[in-house]
């Protein structure tokens, strides 16, 4: 059987702010930084469940072929 790791590698905080720090200075600088924002998160949103959804899809097919139901 096998099994799946669900350990995180850990990110560095420098790799992040090097995304994060003109993300905002772009939101700040919009016309409508509310909007812009919520559009962002938004957006972030839709590919974390994006991602969280091929993940699964995933798994299931590790199972799958691990009970012998793949063809």
């Amino acid at each position: 059987m096998n099994t799946i790791s669900t350990k995180l590698q850990p990110t560095a905080n420098t790799n992040l702010s090097q995304v994060v720090e003109p993300l905002a200075a772009y939101i700040c600088a919009a016309d409508r930084p509310r909007e812009t924002l919520l559009s962002a998160l938004s957006a972030l949103f839709d590919e974390v469940q994006g991602t969280h959804r091929a993940s699964l899809m995933h798994i299931a097919s590790l199972r799958a072929d691990s009970l012998g139901l793949a063809s």
